[in-house]
């Protein structure tokens, strides 16, 4: 059962997945307005959000301003409905699209992003190398990427999100971005670590 439920939060499926994202809606709100704040979002801004799951992120920034458009992909079919169910009116008029791949095999080609972000999605992503190259390639010269992790489960320490920065700046860096910035901010039950950088 607990293998199941790690599986959950790795890749919600069904019902339980459907309860499993509303958790984590719960769990990361106040880490999710802490890394929109670090974006600096302006009106008519292109953004695309990695692992979007029940769409929390996006319904805040398409109450911004109706210029906005928001891109989101992610690995569940499952978050897909319910973004989709919590995002419904902008999805219809176009400002939202929502796609279900994995981010190492995901490629846009019809739209160039003024800002690329992920919040706790980053550790699970199978090819980061790969991932990050794509998302290079997506991203507007001078854009903003950002890359929010709070450690979790037996990696809850404090210790850890330091290593997370390290390690997620030193890839950033090797992809191509420039401008690394890190932030931390203590948030229960521990420290979580934002890696902001531009193209």
């Amino acid at each position: 059962m607990l293998f199941s439920l790690q599986n959950q939060f790795k890749r919600p499926r069904g019902l339980l997945g459907w309860i499993v994202g509303k958790i984590m809606e719960v769990d990361n709100r106040r880490i999710n307005k802490w890394s929109l704040h670090q974006l600096h979002i302006q009106k008519g801004d292109h953004i695309l959000e990695v692992g979007y799951g029940p769409g929390y992120c996006i319904n805040e920034i398409i109450q911004y301003d109706s210029c906005t458009t928001i891109d989101g992909v992610d690995i569940s079919s499952t978050m897909k409905e319910a973004a989709h169910q919590k995002n419904k009116k902008a999805v219809e008029k176009g400002r939202v699209r929502l796609f279900v791949h994995d981010i190492s095999q995901f490629r846009i080609y019809d739209k160039y992003y003024d800002h690329i972000f992920s919040v706790n999605n980053y550790p699970l992503w199978t090819d980061v190398n790969k991932s990050l190259f794509h998302l290079h390639q997506m991203l507007k010269p001078g854009g903003t990427m950002l890359i929010t992790v709070q450690p979790r489960g037996e990696e809850e320490k404090d210790s850890t999100a330091r290593i997370y920065a390290e390690q997620i700046s030193n890839e950033l860096t090797c992809a191509g971005f420039k401008n690394i910035q890190i932030s931390y901010k203590k948030f229960r039950p521990a420290l979580t670590v934002s890696v902001k950088c531009t193209k």
